[in-house]
C-alpha cells in the first residue's frame, strides 16, 4: 500500500502500556465506556464498499488501532489481536456495520450491538431518506441523509488522534471513489516516534524538581484537593435504558455571526479565543446551579481542561493517547469583576503552559502507576472531580484533499454537520466540546444519562450557546 507507515519492526509490539494508557484503560466500565465519539453527517449516500475498505485502509496505518492490553512479565502491554479473516463481518479489529433505514436515522443508537464498544475501533453508516428529519437531523428535505458514526478507546487515541483517523477515512474514501491512489494525499506516519509518546520532555532525574514549583505556581498545593466542587445533576437520580441512551449526546450551531463577534472580544480583552469560551462557560454554569434554589455563592466549580502535549515532532505520529488535564475553580463571586474576570482566566490558563504545569496531572498518573493498585484506587475515587470537562477541537476538518480537477473536487464528501466528544466519566457528568467549521462555531454536549434527561441537556445546551451569543461578556449577573 502506498504511503502506508514503514513496516512495523519486531521489537514494537508488545508495546509497553503507558501510565496515561493505562489510566484510561482503568477508567472504563460498562455504565461509562471510555470512548472518543464522533458523528458526521452528510448530505449525499454513502457507499457501504467504498466506505468499510477507506475504514480498513485508514486502521492498517494506526498500529494501535486493533490491539489489546496484555499482562507480560507482570506488567502491561499492548499486543496486537490476531485476527485472520480481515475481511469478515464479524472482524474483532475492523468493526464495521452498515444500515439502511425507511426514514432519518436515529442519531447515537447503540443497544442493538453492544459489543461494538468493546472492541478498540468502531465505525458505522446509516443511510435513510431525509424527508422526516429527527432529533439532530438534517432540516433539508428529499433525498438521503447519511450519518457516520466512529468510537475509538481514549486508551489508544487522544482527540487530535480521532480527528486524524476520521480525516484520513474521508480522503481515503474520496481518493476510492474517484479511482485515484488510496493514499494520495496522505502524509507518511512515523510508527517509530510510538516508543516514545509519553515522553513528556522532563527528564527522570529533574521530576521532583518539577514538582517542587507546583505548589508556588498554583498558590496553593492543596488547591483541587479539599475544595468541594458544585454538582449538576440529582445523585439519586437514575434514567431508564442508560445501555439504550449510551452515548447521550446533543449538539447545535452557533449563529454565523457569533464565532466573528467572540473573536473581536477576545482581541479587545487581549486574551485568547478559548478564554472566552471557558469563562462563558462558567457563567452557564453559575446561571444553571443558581435556578436549583438554594445559596450556591460559594460554591466552587470546577472546569476540566483536556491539554494536547503534541509538539511539531508528534506530527508524523500515528493516533495515540498524548493529553494530559487542567483543572480551573471558579465562583459565582468571581463573575462580578467583569471583564478582568477573563483575563484572570487567560493569565492562569498562560502561567499553567509557560511553567508545563499541564504535566503535572501525567507525572501523577506515572507514580501511582508504579504500585497498580494505587491507580486502580485513584480511578475509582470520586475526589478532586470537576463539574465539566470542557474541549476545544480548533478547526478538526479544515485540511481536505483536494484533486487535480473539478469533476473530482465535486464528488469529494462534504460534512454538512458533526459532533465529536470526549467519555463522560462517572462523577465528571458532562463534556462540553466545541468545533470551527469554516466560519461557523459547533457546540456538543456529552452527558451522562443518569443524571439528566435530554430536555434537561438541550437546556443547558441552549444556556450555552445563549451566552456565547450574547454581545454582553457576562449578562444576566
Amino acid at each position: 500500500m502506498e504511503n502506508k507507515p514503514q513496516e512495523l519492526p519486531k521489537e514494537l509490539f508488545p508495546l509497553l502500556m503507558s501510565s496515561m494508557e493505562k489510566y484510561h484503560w482503568y477508567d472504563s466500565s460498562q455504565t461509562h465506556p471510555n470512548f472518543i465519539f464522533g458523528r458526521l453527517q452528510f448530505k449525499k449516500r454513502i457507499d457501504p464498499s467504498i466506505a468499510r475498505k477507506a475504514w480498513i485502509l485508514a486502521l492498517e496505518r494506526q498500529p494501535l488501532a486493533g490491539v489489546e492490553p496484555r499482562k507480560i512479565n507482570r506488567r502491561w502491554h499492548w499486543v496486537p489481536e490476531v485476527d485472520d479473516e480481515v475481511e469478515g463481518t464479524d472482524s474483532t479489529t475492523v468493526g464495521f456495520n452498515y444500515h439502511e433505514c425507511e426514514s432519518s436515522p436515529e442519531p447515537w443508537n447503540f443497544e442493538e450491538y453492544p459489543s461494538r464498544l468493546a472492541i478498540s475501533s468502531h465505525l458505522e453508516i446509516r443511510v435513510g431518506d431525509a424527508g422526516e428529519p429527527t432529533g439532530n437531523a438534517l432540516e433539508a428535505r428529499g433525498g438521503y441523509l447519511s450519518m457516520v458514526y466512529f468510537a475509538v478507546h481514549h486508551s489508544i487515541c487522544d482527540g487530535a488522534g480521532a480527528i486524524l483517523v476520521v480525516n484520513e477515512w474521508l480522503t481515503i474514501y474520496a481518493n476510492l471513489e474517484i479511482g485515484r491512489s488510496a493514499t494520495e494525499g496522505l502524509q507518511r506516519l512515523e510508527t517509530e516516534r510510538l516508543k516514545v509518546r509519553n515522553y513528556l520532555g522532563i527528564l527522570r532525574w529533574t521530576y521532583l524538581k518539577h514538582l517542587l514549583k507546583q505548589p508556588v505556581a498554583l498558590f496553593g498545593a492543596t488547591k483541587f484537593i479539599f475544595r468541594k466542587t458544585a454538582e449538576l445533576g440529582a445523585k439519586d437520580r437514575t434514567a431508564g435504558g442508560i445501555e439504550r441512551l449510551y452515548p447521550a449526546i446533543v449538539g447545535r450551531w452557533v449563529n454565523d455571526d457569533a464565532l466573528e463577534r467572540l473573536s473581536l472580544e477576545s482581541r479587545q480583552l487581549d486574551v485568547t479565543l478559548n478564554s472566552i469560551f471557558i469563562g462563558r462557560l462558567f457563567v452557564t454554569l453559575t446561571k444553571y446551579r443558581a435556578r436549583g434554589g438554594g445559596n450556591h455563592r460559594r460554591d466552587w466549580i470546577r472546569i476540566i481542561l483536556p491539554i494536547n502535549i503534541r509538539d511539531m515532532s508528534d506530527r508524523r505520529m500515528p493516533a495515540a493517547n498524548r493529553t494530559t488535564i487542567v483543572q480551573l475553580d471558579r465562583r459565582q463571586d468571581d463573575l462580578a469583576s467583569g471583564d478582568s474576570f477573563y483575563q484572570n482566566l487567560d493569565r492562569e490558563i498562560r502561567i499553567i503552559r509557560a511553567w508545563q504545569l499541564d504535566k503535572i496531572f501525567i507525572i501523577c498518573i506515572r507514580l501511582l502507576s508504579t504500585f497498580e493498585i494505587l491507580l486502580r484506587r485513584m480511578v475509582k475515587s470520586q475526589k478532586s472531580r470537576g463539574t465539566v470537562v470542557f474541549t476545544n477541537l480548533g478547526e478538526p476538518f479544515r485540511k481536505r484533499v483536494k484533486s487535480r480537477s473539478r469533476q473530482a473536487d465535486a464528488r469529494l464528501l462534504e460534512i454538512d454537520q458533526f459532533d465529536l466528544v470526549g467519555p463522560v466519566r462517572e462523577g465528571t457528568p458532562m463534556n462540553f466540546a466545541v468545533a470551527r467549521h469554516g466560519n461557523r462555531l459547533r457546540v456538543s454536549l456529552h452527558y451522562d444519562a443518569r443524571l439528566f434527561s435530554v430536555d434537561e441537556a438541550q437546556d443547558l445546551l441552549g444556556s450555552y450557546i445563549d451566552q456565547l451569543q450574547s454581545d454582553a461578556l457576562i449578562s444576566g449577573e
